[in-house]
């Protein structure tokens, strides 16, 4: 069992930081430094939890880096998008930010499993978001 909190620790935590970093929502040059340091992190926190219940860190390492790439990329898409039609200073940044950390927290000192409910929300939206866009020319024959 604790296997299994330790991984689904590190699993909000890694998401989490995919997503403090896509709050952002830069697709560009910065954008692939914030992805960077959003791996760097997300293998981090996910080695740390490993470790912290005396489980091998390094399984933690790849897991974690790409939970949080998924993660950047999801939520900067979705921010990015969010603040392309506000057009403005908008806040969206700063609530998906204090979201991101209130994930941190609850995965860490309340539930862990609540890291494992994040992931299934997270593929849901990507998927979601996935199908919406392939719905958007679904009627052109031809883009010429």
């Amino acid at each position: 069992m604790s296997l299994f909190l330790a991984i689904c620790q590190g699993i909000g935590l890694a998401i989490a930081a995919g997503t403090f970093a896509g709050a952002s929502g830069r697709r560009d040059a910065v954008g692939v430094l914030l992805a960077i340091a959003a791996a760097v992190g997300g293998a981090i926190l996910f080695a740390i939890s490993m470790s912290n219940r005396d489980h091998p860190a390094i399984v933690g390492v790849p897991l974690g880096a790409i939970l949080a790439v998924i993660a950047y990329g999801v939520v900067s898409s979705v921010v990015g998008g969010a603040q392309a039609r506000v057009r403005g200073a908008s806040s969206i940044g700063l609530i998906v930010a204090g979201i991101a950390l209130v994930l941190a927290v609850v995965t860490a000192f309340v539930w862990e499993p609540f890291g494992l409910l994040v992931l299934v929300g997270l593929l849901w939206l990507a998927s979601a978001r996935q199908r919406r866009a392939q719905r958007k020319y679904e009627g052109l024959r031809s883009l010429r």
